[in-house]
């Protein structure tokens, strides 16, 4: 007998698992194959009576939103859903409102007082994703119906419920109207709720509303009695709420509170630096670098280890999003203090295995904290990733750094300069560029101090860059030869014209054959040149028409003149339209005569502005950073302070668990349920109370959800309820039968008047109540 059992039993479970697993399959295909027959399939599941196809139909929907498909066609056939029991399929309907209910608003309507019955529910996870559904439905209309529930559920019991309350606040301030005072009121009553998950759910819709509130006054009235509080508790908060708890209360010090001055500082200054202080051993890296850029802007003294903890977030974590985030706050940091990192050069070496963004910001932090002391060792790395790196970006990027570095001292710029001639051979590419460029800005800083010894050295390396370009034998790229003529087009006349005519000469040969970059150079030099000489014979002699007509005439004979000729000539008929075009503006300013000698000098022979070097640096690449550590001023005006008692702690809000049956058994007028060991024994005697073998049991009258509800299946929170019934005794259900009673009386003459009346009734009926 007991063997057939199990094979029975063996069987019922078997064809259970086969049940389930082709349901599965069912609603993956109906999620991945798009067929005729689909919408009515998952329509016949969401109408059938067992929740098990109720469950899947939901599925179905929700996985068709998440591939991106239009859901809405099944919105009927999911509202219908919201009166079920099941706590899972009715969190699945929910969610699908919170996103189509701005789509089918008037159908929407229809749930409300299905979901606003759900506040009653016993489960607080159901009440919990009630509010949640009621604010993500965003309907102005229900702002009314909306802002009463938030008073029930601000003051709910459950904690989780009051969370949910704080975060629904967040999502309808913006469209609440003229309820957005009571809904701010609300949530600073949370703000001082005795639990640290509903205050780190409050701090984050009040980080989201802050900015809409105009009256400054109201917008930090309730932070000034929880300010001392939120310190405290900033441990007990979730990551989020600790990143945007640091946030407000770092403006907070800011506006009101005195900036610290020498060993003067504020005591609820010192508590906001101290609660922050264990945050720094924090998993969430977000949560210290929020920290880290509080006490960089409040009290950057009071923790000597900033740089320590930043070094290690930006290469010991293994999320590279973090670190790249880390780098970027150490490069805002070396702007205005660099010497704070500057002992710790060897952490921002470049490791192999470092991204493009890393190593080009490690690079460019080295160039920031470089000085006397560490750069011949941050120079040694900066020429081995130039040569050897087998990133152009990495190499690119040190060799701009290397020019930001020759203005530490005249010794390195030397040394800088020296090596950058010595690698034209030997680099290619955008690599050879940026060396090139590196040349023409030392090179230009040698032009800008005066002395004979800067003269002849800009000589000696216009000498070697024109060696460079006539050597066949080195192959240059065309952007590296446009890169030098213009160089040694633009100091020829320090040069006193004794190395352009000469590139030009020989240039001049292969000018068809060169790129149209590098004819277009060729005809810049060779303006650049006649402009000098023009200059020069306008000097040497008299300002008279005759001597304007001899200028001319020695202009004309001369070499260089003839060779401007001939580039013109080429220039005539080059196939690049700027080429020509500019070709033809130089012929008409330049075969005028020295009378117009000062306009030529003005355009082709103008001093260029030596490039701003430091205009690399992380603090135009990254302006996102920058913002985030812009904040406002210090007041710096100590009478325009409050007082420090106005951040006296403001009263904390308990909400303790009531052993009622419903959560909100006060409000709906209903009595507690009885616990018999509660009475005392006179009580018993007396007859008040009746034992429970002596009660009858009661029936309680079923509502219409309840009728047409699913008779198939009980939810699991129904099982366990009628189980815990059975245990307590026919007595205790008799009087939370007349409970159920009292509470669908009242909160059904609650919904038919809320639901009955017009919107623009309810506005004002809601106003008006609150």
């Amino acid at each position: 007998m007991n063997d057939s059992l199990s094979k029975i039993t063996s069987m019922i479970e078997s064809a259970k698992d086969l049940s389930l697993e082709a349901a599965m399959s069912a609603s993956a295909r109906l999620i991945d194959t798009q067929s005729v027959s689909r919408p009515q399939e998952i329509s016949a599941l969401l109408n059938s009576r067992s929740n098990r196809d109720i469950s899947n139909g939901m599925k179905c929907v929700l996985g068709l939103i998440a591939r991106g498909e239009d859901a809405i066609p099944y919105f009927a056939d999911v509202v219908k859903n919201v009166t079920n029991e099941n706590t899972k399929i009715k969190q699945m309907v929910f969610i699908y409102l919170t996103k189509y209910a701005n789509v089918q608003a008037d159908a929407a309507l229809l749930s409300i007082n299905s979901i606003q019955k759900t506040l009653n529910d016993k489960v607080p996870l159901n009440r919990a994703n009630a509010i949640r559904s009621l604010a993500g439905i965003k309907i102005r209309s229900i702002i009314p119906i909306l802002c009463l529930s938030l008073k029930r559920t601000t003051t709910d019991p459950s904690p989780s419920v009051r969370a949910a309350s704080a975060m629904a606040i967040g999502k309808v301030y913006a469209i609440s109207g003229k309820s957005k005072k009571q809904l701010f009121d609300l949530l600073g009553n949370l703000l001082a709720d005795s639990e640290a998950v509903v205050v780190s759910a409050a701090i984050k819709a009040y980080n989201k509303i802050s900015s809409k509130v105009r009256n400054e006054s109201q917008k930090w009235k309730f932070i000034h009695g929880n300010y001392r509080r939120i310190c405290s508790l900033l441990i007990k908060l979730d990551e989020w709420a600790q990143v945007y708890a640091i946030d407000v209360l770092t403006i907070y010090c800011r506006k009101f509170i005195a900036k610290p001055s020498g060993e003067s500082v504020d005591p609820d200054l010192i508590l906001f630096v101290q609660s922050l202080k264990p945050l720094m051993q924090s998993i969430s890296d977000m949560v210290v670098l929020s920290v880290v850029r509080a006490i960089y802007l409040l009290a950057p003294t009071h923790l000597t280890n900033l740089d320590a903890i930043l070094v290690g977030i930006s290469s010991a974590t293994n999320d590279t999003q973090t670190r790249m985030y880390a780098l970027q706050v150490i490069e805002r940091i070396c702007l205005d203090n660099k010497y704070l990192f500057a002992n710790k050069f060897r952490s921002f070496y470049v490791s192999p295995d470092d991204s493009l963004n890393i190593a080009t910001s490690k690079i460019s932090i080295l160039g920031l904290i470089s000085n006397e002391a560490n750069f011949k060792y941050i120079y040694e790395e900066l020429k081995y990733y130039s040569l050897h790196s087998m990133r152009k970006g990495v190499a690119k990027e040190s060799i701009r750094v290397m020019a930001r570095c020759s203005q530490i001292s005249q010794e390195w710029s030397e040394k800088i300069l020296r090596w950058s001639l010595a690698n034209i051979t030997i680099l290619k590419g955008e690599v050879l560029n940026e060396v090139l460029t590196v040349v023409r800005y030392i090179v230009q800083q040698k032009c800008d101090t005066n002395g004979d010894r800067k003269t002849i050295e800009i000589k000696t390396t216009l000498n070697q860059l024109a060696d460079y370009l006539n050597n066949d034998a080195l192959d240059l790229e065309n952007d590296a030869k446009a890169s030098i003529i213009w160089t040694i087009g633009e100091y020829t006349a320090l040069a006193e014209n004794s190395i352009g005519p000469d590139v030009l000469r020989k240039a001049l040969g292969s000018f068809a054959r060169q790129a149209a970059c590098v004819r277009y150079q060729l005809l810049v030099l060779a303006s650049k040149i006649v402009a000098f000489e023009m200059s020069r014979l306008t000097g040497e002699h008299g300002d008279s028409d005759k001597d304007k007509q001899m200028i001319n005439s020695k202009l004309q004979s001369s070499i260089e003149f003839k060779m401007f000729e001939h580039t013109l000539h080429l220039a005539k008929y080059d196939p690049s339209y700027d080429t020509r075009d500019r070709a033809r503006m130089f012929s008409v300013l330049l075969h005028s005569g020295v009378d117009r000698a000062p306009l030529a000098s003005l355009i082709l022979q103008v001093p260029k502005q030596t490039p701003l070097v430091s205009d690399m640096a992380a603090g135009n690449k990254f302006n996102a950073i920058g913002s985030y550590f812009k904040v406002l001023e210090w007041n710096s005006d100590p009478s325009q302070l409050p007082a420090s008692s106005i951040r006296k702690e403001a009263p904390i809000q308990y909400n303790k668990l009531s052993n009622a049956s419903s959560a909100f058994t006060e409000r709906s007028k209903s009595p507690s349920p009885v616990n018999p060991s509660s009475f005392s024994s006179n009580q018993f005697n007396n007859g008040s109370v009746s034992r429970p073998e002596q009660a009858a049991k009661s029936y309680k009258l079923q509502s219409l959800d309840e009728f047409f509800g699913n008779d198939d299946e009980s939810s699991e929170e129904e099982e366990e309820d009628e189980e815990e019934d059975d245990e307590e005794g026919d007595d205790e259900e008799e009087e939370e039968g007349d409970d159920d009673d009292d509470d669908d009386d009242d909160d059904d003459g609650d919904d038919v008047s809320e639901v009955d009346s017009s919107d623009e009734n309810d506005d004002e009926e809601g106003e008006d109540h609150i």
